[in-house]
């Protein structure tokens, strides 16, 4: 198992997390190898939307529609949700159809970089779970979309600790490694942002947007 902490850490957090939030899916999404959010990035992101209480989300990368719904289930906000898989696009309408009400949530089965470019402005939380290569990318079409006081969440900006392993093996992992080390230096550095970096799950970055002119960095 991949984990940006020891193995005793990380079984001691799951063992401590009691959230059993759709546990039938998740079970099933691991057995099946599709990839979810940690069980205990999912207990950081439940208490952010207890802090927040935002009304109206974005999510970038449905897969399955997990993290939908406990989106939905932890704000009761207006779900706008956009995936790339046709396959996944399907199954996550399918599981929502079977767990809650889909008339609460708005689907998107569209390249993401075309969907953002489509969609009106007032999100006040947005959380990124998708293509790790175009992060950067991602967030600065979200940017545009959410006001001062939203909160940007990106999920596996650590990447099983290889943003910080110059000696990696598997050479197809290079692109997106340094693609990530850029957007996290990129965020770190926004001068209207205020960002964290949680070493736990597979890493996640809270943004939180503030009054001020952005970095000159591009």
């Amino acid at each position: 198992m991949n984990n940006i902490i020891s193995n005793q850490v990380y079984r001691y957090l799951v063992d401590l997390y009691d959230n059993y939030f759709l546990e039938e899916l998740r079970i099933k999404a691991e057995k099946e190898s599709i990839p979810i959010i940690k069980k205990e990035s999912e207990s950081i992101l439940i208490t952010l939307l207890k802090i927040a209480k935002p009304k109206n989300i974005l999510e970038l990368g449905t897969a399955v529609g997990f993290s939908t719904m406990l989106l939905r289930k932890y704000s009761n906000a207006k779900i706008t949700s956009i995936e790339l898989s046709k396959d996944n696009y399907m199954k996550a309408i399918e599981n929502i159809s079977k767990y809650d009400e889909i008339e609460n949530y708005n689907l998107i089965n569209e390249d993401a970089k075309k969907a953002l470019k489509n969609l009106d402005q007032g999100f006040d939380f947005v959380f990124i779970d998708c293509d790790k290569s175009h992060y950067k990318e991602y967030f600065n079409l979200a940017d545009k979309l959410i006001s001062k006081g939203a909160i940007i969440v990106c999920d596996n900006v650590l990447f099983k600790g290889y943003v910080a392993d110059d000696d990696i093996i598997d050479r197809r992992m290079i692109t997106i490694v340094k693609r990530l080390r850029e957007f996290l230096a990129y965020i770190t550095n926004l001068k209207n942002y205020s960002t964290t970096i949680i070493p736990i799950g597979d890493g996640l970055s809270v943004s939180v947007k503030s009054s001020g002119n952005k970095s000159s960095k591009t």
